[in-house]
C-alpha cells in the first residue's frame, strides 16, 4: 500500500543498526554489547523520560557522515514500507554541543536525502524543528541558521519538545518571521497539554497543521473549530501510548476524532524510539481498532491533501494511491 507520512522525526527514525555502529564508533557506553542491549534503553516511564532518552542518544551523532547516513538509511527504511512521500522533522540544534555546526548537519542531512531520493524514489521535504526547550528568545537565531536552505529541501518550520514548559506563545515572533520568509508552519500541541495549546498554536502561531492534537477531543468548541477550518491533525497512536498520554490503545480517541469530522492523518512520530513504523500504525488501526479498508484509504488520502506539496504534485500522488486501491481492493471499497 503506498503511504504518505507527515509527522516523522528524523532523529527518532534512525535504524538501530546505525545507532549501534555509532555507539561502537565512539565507544562511550561499556554496557551496550548488542543491538538488543541498545533497544532495552528505549522504554519510557512518561513523556519526560522519553525526552531524556532522546537527548541521550544524540551524543552519538557527531560527524557529517553520521547525519548523512542517518538520513539515507531512514529514507531507505521508508522505501521498504512503500512510503512514497514524507515530510520529516529534523533538529540540527540538538547536536551542536557535539562539536558540529548547524550548517554542517543540515548539508549532510540534505545530501543523504538527495542520494536516497535518487536511489529509492521516495520524495522528502524537511521541516526544521526549532525545539521549544531552547527557549523563544533565541529562536530567531535558529531560524536564521537554516533559512538559506529553503530552496534546497527545507519546506517548513515546526515546534516540538517540552510542550508544558515552553508554551506556543513564546514563539509567536519567530513563527511570524518564518511565515514572512515563505516557510510552512507546524506546531506540536494538544499532546501533553490540553486544548488551550491547540487554540494558541492556531490563533497565535498560525500553524497550518497540528502535530498530535489528540486532546482537542476535550473541548467541543475546539473540535467544531478544527472541523470547520479543516486543520489537519498529525495523529501518532503508538507514540501517545508509549509516552503515557493514553494508557492503552483502546482509549485512544482517533476514532472519535474522525467521527466528529476532523481532518486526521496517521503517522509514526519517532518509529525507532517507539518500536513502530507507519506500516505498523495502519495495521494497528485495522487489527486492533477495527478500522475498515475505506477508512484506511481515507487516511492516506488525507495525508496527500494535508501535505505541503503543490496541487499538481498532490494529484500525482493521489493517482498512485487510487491505482493501488482500485487494482487491489476495489470490491472492498464499495
Amino acid at each position: 500500500m503506498p503511504k504518505v507520512e507527515l509527522h516523522l522525526h528524523l532523529e527518532g527514525a534512525f535504524t538501530f543498526e546505525t545507532l549501534f555502529r555509532l555507539v561502537q564508533k565512539y565507544g562511550t557506553e561499556d554496557s551496550i554489547y548488542s543491538i538488543r542491549d541498545l533497544q532495552t534503553l528505549f522504554e519510557y516511564r512518561d513523556f519526560g523520560h522519553f525526552i531524556k532518552t532522546w537527548f541521550w542518544k544524540n551524543q552519538f551523532f557527531r560527524e557529517s557522515e553520521d547525519f548523512e547516513d542517518m538520513a539515507f538509511t531512514t529514507i531507505e527504511s521508508l522505501h521498504h514500507q512503500n512510503v512514497i512521500y514524507v515530510e520529516m522533522f529534523f533538529s540540527p540544534f540538538d547536536f551542536v554541543e557535539n562539536g558540529i555546526s548547524v550548517e554542517e548537519i543540515t548539508e549532510a542531512t540534505l545530501s543523504g536525502i538527495r542520494k536516497a531520493e535518487y536511489q529509492f524514489g521516495v520524495r522528502c521535504g524537511l521541516i526544521v524543528d526549532l525545539v521549544r526547550d531552547y527557549g523563544g528568545e533565541t529562536a530567531i537565531d535558529r531560524l536564521d541558521q537554516v533559512s538559506d536552505y529553503q530552496n534546497e529541501g527545507i519546506i517548513g518550520v515546526g515546534l516540538g519538545g517540552s510542550e508544558r514548559e515552553y508554551p506556543p506563545e513564546l514563539f509567536e515572533d519567530v513563527f511570524l518571521a518564518a511565515k514572512e520568509r515563505g516557510f510552512h508552519l507546524v506546531a506540536h500541541a494538544g499532546e501533553v497539554c490540553g486544548p488551550e495549546s491547540i487554540w494558541t498554536a492556531v490563533n497565535v502561531l498560525g500553524a497550518e497543521r497540528i502535530g498530535h492534537g489528540v486532546r482537542a477531543i476535550e473541548d467541543p468548541e475546539l473540535v467544531r473549530f478544527l472541523m470547520l477550518r479543516k486543520i489537519p491533525l498529525e495523529v501518532c497512536i503508538t507514540s501517545n501510548i508509549r509516552t503515557g498520554i493514553f494508557p492503552v490503545f483502546q482509549d485512544h480517541p482517533i476514532a472519535t476524532l474522525i467521527e466528529n469530522g476532523l481532518f486526521v492523518t496517521i503517522n509514526s512520530d519517532d518509529p525507532s524510539m517507539f518500536a513502530t513504523t507507519i506500516t505498523d500504525e495502519f495495521l494497528l488501526l485495522y487489527d486492533r481498532l477495527s478500522f475498515g479498508l475505506p477508512s484506511i484509504k481515507k487516511l492516506t488520502e488525507n495525508a496527500v491533501e494535508a501535505s505541503f506539496l503543490d496541487e499538481m504534485e498532490k494529484e500525482t500522488l493521489q493517482r498512485r494511491v487510487d491505482q493501488f486501491w482500485q487494482e487491489s481492493y476495489s470490491d472492498s471499497l464499495t
